[in-house]
């Protein structure tokens, strides 16, 4: 009997020993146990950043009130006359035509003494990791006020609107709300923005109605800076920014202004052009590609042109250089063909009725120094009398005409208010564009300073025109 009890004993014992043990070997470890199977090393910043990345991305939520279809407004810049649009007051994103509001403000900071061309921005963290596209920052540096403007009209650069955001609102999102607030000033009454860029978010919104009057803004408020719309290249540190804008090469008489796309907006266009001495503002919303949404935009301001025609709307008038203004174009970019010798501010225009607020009433007559300057400047090198241009000399155009005799009529009027440009020859060339021709009054063969100097006389005569430099690119038939 004893036996069978020290045997259960023992058996009792041995059951004891393996509980303790198996309990022992699963406790869970302290929580401050660095066991490779508890605690694991945290991911590299590389990756977090990726995780971040990812988690944005994928962050994005439409904008129920904002359409994905297409929206356009065609209107004329002297009168506002509305000529063609479809959805012109529908919510869309406006994608980089964003930064037609931030040019705007950093054109108000420039004039107003904020800002000066060779100010050197320094450059932030925000502006080095903006994404693309891009002028290039190097970190640390600084950016000058010329450079970071011109990135913006050429390659539409978003780490340029990061950093005159910032130089401007101090943040990016406190400038938002500043452009916002100069939005519903300019009567912008749709019009949200959250960033200076346009890269995607939600609650940016805008309509084709509202761009239309920010880039009659322009036009209308700085119009000493409007040109460098017009340029197609600019050289920043050995390298070529190259604009977005195809029309200023494909469409007679286009001039500006800017080109916009993400995802959720589509492809925008907003452009201003000017023909039989008419300028009409188009707007373009949710194309499907950017070719597409350059063939509407070309449709739409020939039948624009062709109706302001037929309704005989007043012609275009160069708007005056304000008083406030501190800088012209040409300091810009002063290799473009928009180059003048700069003046300083003029006096303040005459009152005029709230009516026509914006445009030029007759100019006085210009001083005798200025009536001498065309006469007095040297001739280009290529013979005076030549009816082809030469490559290298300046022209001064003065409209782009359907007919031909319209045009000869505006040569017309331009040699007769010009009678000191004894150098220049008077032609009437033609140029197909879009399968139509057009017929370009010029006075050909001229200096640079005979052609600035020559527009700007014109143009107090209330007669437009563009002082050009002859390329083979312009000019196909040029010697």
């Amino acid at each position: 009997m004893i036996f069978p009890l020290r045997r259960i004993a023992v058996s009792l014992s041995w059951f004891a020993a393996g509980v303790v043990f198996i309990g022992a070997s699963v406790t869970p470890a302290p929580v401050d146990a660095q066991t490779t199977s508890v605690k694991r090393a945290a991911p590299p910043a590389k990756a977090r950043a990726k995780a971040s990345s990812r988690k944005t991305s994928s962050s994005w939520v439409p904008n129920p009130g904002v359409s994905a279809r297409e929206s356009y407004l065609i209107v004329d810049a002297t009168s506002g006359r509305e000529l063609a649009s479809d959805r012109p007051d529908e919510l869309r994103h406006p994608a980089s035509l964003t930064k037609l509001m931030t040019i705007y403000l950093t054109f108000s900071a420039l004039d107003s003494g904020r800002l000066s061309l060779g100010d050197g921005l320094q450059v932030s963290v925000n502006a080095l990791n903006a994404p693309p596209t891009k002028m290039g920052m190097t970190p640390g540096g600084t950016v000058n006020v010329r450079d970071a403007t011109m990135a913006l009209i050429t390659r539409s650069a978003n780490d340029a609107a990061v950093l005159l955001a910032e130089a401007l609102g101090g943040s990016e999102e406190a400038f938002a709300r500043l452009m916002t607030q100069k939005a519903r000033q300019l009567g912008m009454t749709s019009t949200v923005f959250r960033n200076a860029s346009g890269l995607p978010n939600s609650e940016q919104v805008t309509t084709a109605r509202d761009l239309s009057k920010l880039a009659n803004a322009l036009l209308r408020d700085y119009p000493h800076y409007y040109a460098i719309f017009s340029v197609q290249s600019y050289g920043y540190r050995g390298r070529t920014l190259e604009n977005h804008n195809r029309m200023l090469g494909n469409y007679e008489g286009a001039d500006g202004l800017k080109t916009g796309y993400t995802n959720a907006s589509g492809f925008n266009l907003v452009m201003s052009a000017v023909r039989d001495n008419r300028r009409l503002i188009g707007v373009v919303m949710g194309g499907t590609s950017a070719a597409q949404r350059d063939r509407t935009m070309a449709a739409l301001m020939d039948r624009g042109f062709s109706l302001a025609a037929a309704m005989q709307l007043s012609p275009w008038t160069s708007q005056r250089k304000p008083p406030s203004a501190r800088y012209t174009a040409a300091q810009f970019d002063p290799g473009s063909s928009f180059a003048e010798a700069y003046r300083p501010p003029q006096a303040a225009p005459q009152q005029v009725s709230p009516k026509y607020a914006g445009f030029v009433p007759p100019a006085p007559a210009a001083p005798a120094a200025a009536q001498t300057a065309f006469a007095a400047a040297p001739p280009p090198p290529a013979p005076a009398m030549s009816d082809t241009p030469a490559l290298g000399s300046w022209v001064i155009q003065v409209g782009s005409f359907s007919e031909p005799q319209a045009a000869q009529a505006a040569l017309e009027r331009a040699t007769a208010a010009l009678p000191t440009a004894r150098s220049a020859s008077a032609i009437v060339d033609e140029v197909q564009m879009a399968n139509r021709v057009f017929h370009r009054a010029r006075l050909i063969n001229l200096s640079q300073e005979q052609a600035t100097e020559g527009c700007k006389r014109l143009e107090k005569r209330k007669i437009y025109c563009s002082a050009l430099q002859v390329t083979a690119w312009n000019t196909p038939g040029a010697r």
